[in-house]
């Protein structure tokens, strides 16, 4: 390659919070950390670049359920060439039964047989469900009627998830939806499960070659079998699986199409997976290939775009640690390689999807051409370069921005539990020192993943106490994002006493335990736990010996309570609350809603953005009276004033007006937009008590 001279190319560097324990355990690259430590400012308040309290940790909330359409290949090879298997023809019958079937069988070509299924039920359109989302959420959402769709529960994160309620619920959604729903599941399922339950077997792997190379659109029908020649047919046994009978096929074609020689095409059958990588590591790459190996391994089938641009950002980070301070990093001339030059070297390959927000438009998602190359792939890159490791580390740390942090954590997780470490908590530690959003986000995902797995859940509690009685910051926020995964929502008692002792220590910390909080809400079920904590730790305090931890405790939990109550995002009131048929509003904790309302309004300092957030809302819902958020609002007045639709003037709202001199005319819109919510929701909502 002939490099140009050109300008450093710069990443977004993190918002970071104050730096207490900042270089404790930093053994890796010092990353984002250049911003000024917190000195003398007021609780809740933090110096640098970016307001902290700003903070609203999208990196924890729920992905969108839709992943991506089903490509179009997939849908003709499905179509005109899938290979029946054992067990289908059961497994269809399920689906159409239930409109849910758990697919067991690894290495059937459950992938394909998935896709055939949904053609046979009739589905309108066939998409892939977002891996990222636990089973327990897919009744969440509401989906194309007609539609078919595919979960990949072979996570080991969401094994435990699959539970025969959980199974019963998401096949009655998809029956009123009117759509099919197939998992696909590795482990084995709880007997309540056999219902919907089907194992494939294993197609002929001589017939899925042929199928493979019949679906080419390139590929002679009256040539597949002079181009699966006998050499390449000896390594077609009876029990290969369908991913090594397609491989095989890509080899015979590229031989066919004079890519590739002869024997060094066989020799890659004889060989498995992770050799073949010790193989590529062995020839001479340039720094490029070895980032987009790593890109393509941590996130294989993710938009090629956002991955090309991860790898040049690991590029960039490689080259900086490589080089003197004072050296740029080089660029490429445009026309040095192509696409599919580099996807060549590292065997990879794109595939086109129909995007959801149009027919006629597409994404393009890269992967390796067998699937088992991504794992060996990162944990070569991981064993063999250990001056690698802290720069990959910090690399990921910066991937939040593209949704890709779930991935990394996965693929740490791989890493750290399936190779030998002197230490494998280093890096965890590492990250959840560090002075970054970012690096802390990713501590706590993998801790979370941590604790999923049986094999190292046991040290997960014991280390998030040390750090929440501890006197590290970044320490504590991590900790208290940890209670904002499934880890917190599964046990919200313990959670929420781990994010007390937080919130004790530092008001600072509250953007965190805010966000703690409102994921724990999210499951209705915990929904009276936490208010009655939130009443808790907003109580009025005297002059007592542990005042100061009190006031911290008693800030960070009206900050909750708005956040609880919707006011400073109006989803999260209606997400709390169980699903109702009717709109009628009954709150089943009016009493707790109550009384948190009244303290926020009652509070000097969370007063203010409370009735401005509260007024916003109101502008909003009278331009849409229909919306969710409208139910929402009327619902939460209704709660704590039940008495607003019988009068033409409240004590509530003469008492805002005198918060906002000269707003009269806003208030008095608001109050009339709030009496004709009530009278369009509700006739009668319950009068809390106390």
């Amino acid at each position: 390659m002939s490099p140009v001279e050109t300008p450093e190319r710069t990443v977004d560097s993190t918002a970071t919070p104050p730096n207490d324990d900042v270089g404790k355990n930093d053994s890796a690259s010092k990353v984002n950390n250049e911003t000024q430590t917190n000195n003398g400012v007021n609780a809740g308040q933090i110096n640098g670049p970016v307001n902290y309290n700003n903070y609203t940790g999208s990196a924890f909330s729920k992905p969108e359920l839709h992943d991506f359409r089903v490509s179009d290949h997939d849908l003709e090879r499905a179509k005109n060439h899938f290979v029946p298997c054992p067990g289908y023809d059961d497994a269809l019958a399920t689906l159409k039964k239930s409109n849910l079937v758990l697919l067991r069988g690894k290495g059937t070509g459950r992938s394909l047989a998935a896709i055939r299924m949904l053609v046979d039920c009739g589905a309108r359109t066939i998409s892939q469900l977002n891996v990222r989302r636990s089973f327990d959420s897919i009744t969440d959402e509401q989906l194309d009627s007609d539609g078919g769709f595919i979960w990949q529960g072979t996570e080991s994160q969401w094994q435990q998830k699959i539970a025969p309620r959980t199974a019963e619920r998401v096949a009655t959604w998809a029956q009123r939806n009117q759509c099919y729903v197939v998992v696909i599941v590795d482990e084995v399922l709880e007997v309540g499960l056999q219902r919907f339950e089907s194992r494939l077997g294993r197609p002929d792997s001589t017939q899925v070659a042929r199928e493979f190379l019949r679906s080419h659109p390139d590929c002679p029908t009256d040539l597949v079998d002079t181009i699966l020649t006998e050499d390449f047919r000896a390594h077609l046994r009876d029990d290969s699986a369908p991913n090594e009978a397609e491989f095989v096929a890509i080899r015979a074609w590229d031989v066919h199409e004079n890519k590739r020689e002869l024997e060094p095409a066989l020799a890659d059958l004889s060989r498995e997976a992770q050799y073949l990588v010790a193989d590529w590591f062995h020839e001479d790459r340039s720094t490029i290939e070895y980032a987009m190996l790593v890109a393509i391994a941590v996130f294989t089938n993710r938009d090629y775009g956002d991955v090309m641009s991860s790898a040049e950002e690991l590029e960039e980070m490689i080259a900086k640690a490589d080089e003197p301070e004072d050296k740029r990093l080089r660029q490429r001339k445009i026309f040095d390689f192509s696409k599919s030059v580099i996807l060549s070297s590292l065997n990879a390959t794109t595939t086109w999807h129909p995007h959801a927000r149009g027919a006629s438009l597409f994404r393009e998602n890269v992967h390796f051409r067998r699937s088992d190359w991504a794992k060996w792939a990162f944990r070569r890159a991981w064993l063999e370069y250990d001056l690698f490791r802290p720069v990959i580390v910090d690399w990921m740390a910066r991937q939040a921005k593209n949704g890709f942090q779930w991935y990394c954590a996965k693929a740490l997780h791989d890493v750290i539990t399936g190779l030998p470490h002197t230490d494998p908590l280093e890096h965890i530690k590492t990250l959840a020192s560090k002075q970054s959003l970012t690096s802390n986000e990713l501590a706590a995902e993998l801790l979370a993943r941590f604790a999923d797995d049986p094999g190292t859940k046991d040290f997960v509690e014991p280390l998030l106490r040390d750090w929440c009685t501890g006197s590290g910051f970044h320490r504590k926020w991590t900790a208290a994002l940890v209670y904002a995964t499934e880890h917190g929502v599964r046990d919200p008692e313990r959670a929420m006493a781990r994010l007390e002792a937080i919130a004790r220590s530092d008001a600072r910390l509250v953007p965190a335990v805010k966000v703690a909080v409102t994921s724990l809400l999210s499951r209705p079920i915990n929904r009276e736990l936490i208010l009655r904590a939130l009443v808790k730790w907003t109580r009025p305090h005297g002059h007592r010996r542990d005042a100061e931890q009190l006031s911290n405790l008693r800030s960070v939990g009206l900050d909750c309570a708005q956040a609880a109550l919707g006011l400073t995002d109006a989803k999260h009131y209606l997400q709390s609350l169980p699903k109702q048929e009717n709109p009628i509003l009954v709150d089943p904790h009016p009493w707790l809603v109550a009384r948190l309302f009244w303290r926020v309004f009652l509070d000097q300092r969370t007063r203010k953005s409370s009735l401005r957030a509260l007024l916003n809302l109101c502008e909003q819902c009278e331009k849409n009276p229909r919306s969710e958020r409208a139910r929402g609002l009327a619902q939460l007045v209704a709660t704590v004033a039940p008495d607003l639709h019988r009068h033409d003037h409240h004590a509530l709202f003469e008492d805002w007006k005198t918060e906002y001199p000269g707003n009269s005319g806003r208030v008095d819109r608001a109050f009339s937009t709030l009496q004709l919510l009530h009278q369009r929701y509700a006739y009668s909502s319950p009068r809390p008590h106390g």
